[in-house]
């Protein structure tokens, strides 16, 4: 079964996913599913990794007081998470 939608684009990416369409042979509707489909697929793929992986190699030292110091070695650099 499949369902229709109706979607706005702006101008420019109209143009560019006809263009493409062209290119690739395909008819405008295939080439929006596919898109579509691979961009799930990231997401997807994306969300199955190690939620915690930015934090491997975060705190590689010698120090030995890593406990009371966890907040300012976890959140020194806002933008790790």
């Amino acid at each position: 079964m499949s369902l229709k939608f109706q979607i706005t684009l702006p101008e420019d990416l109209a143009a560019e996913m006809k263009a493409a369409a062209r290119a690739q042979g395909v008819p405008l509707a295939q080439l929006i599913r596919q898109t579509m489909e691979e961009k799930l697929r990231r997401g997807k793929a994306a969300r199955s990794q190690d939620p915690f992986e930015w934090l491997d190699g975060l705190a590689n030292t010698d120090e030995t007081d890593l406990a009371s110091r966890v907040d300012e070695i976890l959140y020194r650099d806002a933008s790790v998470h």
